[in-house]
């Protein structure tokens, strides 16, 4: 065994990388959001919309760890960014200076809290359809039976954790595919992808094709990329530069618990 440790990418690399300062932040989603909460400016509206779809996996298993069967669940799901985004609840509030996960979290805590807000977003959102979710879909990102010990705002988290750094990787794998390398990706992705036990670069070496220097090399600049691109997406979650590092290492503890 060569390398070994859980999602050993978090590790690496050097804080910064990512042009956090100036006016590349500034068009993040969050800051977007935040800066233009109060208008229709449809850069906002459409920077929410994305915030929104990428975290439905974990709001949608945190309503189910909250005790609600799959199908209430998807209509609560449905119902509660229908609400968000419909009535602009996220600029009633002063909280917009921060982290989205945790001001996503709080919202919704407080949408299955308060009975009316949740029946008048049904009532309004019934027929409205914000993501393309169906119970086999929701049901895979829960995966009840691997956290059932884990809290709904545990999970919460997880699937946040785990959204993300899926996204990370789609989007690190299209980049290599557009650049004709998508059966190196494949080969070394599970260098990339976490756990407790990681591939050996012989083994790699022995599937590819490819010498192990020239493994150990590919596989560095993999993790270098993919750190980046994670980065990239956190960024657009949080309401400063500074909260970039912080975020991300956060990101890592989540992942490193639940391996």
């Amino acid at each position: 065994m060569d390398d070994s440790g859980c999602y050993a990418w978090c590790v690496r690399g050097t804080p910064g990388t990512l042009q956090d300062g100036g006016a590349r932040f500034a068009t993040t989603h969050w800051s977007v959001v935040a800066h233009c909460a109060l208008t229709d400016v449809p850069e906002a509206a459409d920077a929410l919309a994305r915030l929104c779809e990428m975290y439905w996996p974990p709001v949608y298993s945190f309503v189910r760890r909250r005790g609600y069967n799959q199908h209430d669940a998807q209509d609560l799901t449905q119902a509660f960014f229908a609400y968000f985004l419909r009535t602009k609840a996220y600029a009633r509030t002063n909280r917009l200076h921060g982290k989205f996960r945790s001001f996503l979290l709080a919202s919704v805590k407080h949408f299955l809290s308060d009975d009316w807000d949740r029946h008048q977003a049904i009532k309004r959102g019934g027929d409205y359809q914000f993501v393309s979710l169906d119970q086999e879909n929701g049901e895979a990102f829960y995966d009840a039976a691997s956290d059932s010990d884990s809290t709904a705002e545990r999970l919460f988290e997880l699937r946040w954790a785990k959204t993300l750094t899926s996204g990370a990787l789609d989007s690190l794998r299209k980049e290599l595919q557009a650049e004709g390398k998508l059966q190196l990706f494949d080969g070394l992705k599970n260098f990339l992808a976490g756990g407790s036990v990681l591939p050996s670069y012989d083994e790699a070496a022995a599937r590819t094709g490819l010498s192990r220097a020239a493994i150990k090399t590919q596989v560095h600049r993999l993790r270098q990329r993919y750190r980046e691109i994670v980065r990239r997406e956190i960024g657009r979650t949080v309401s400063a530069p500074y909260e970039i590092d912080e975020e991300l290492r956060y990101l890592c503890s989540v992942l490193a618990e639940a391996a």
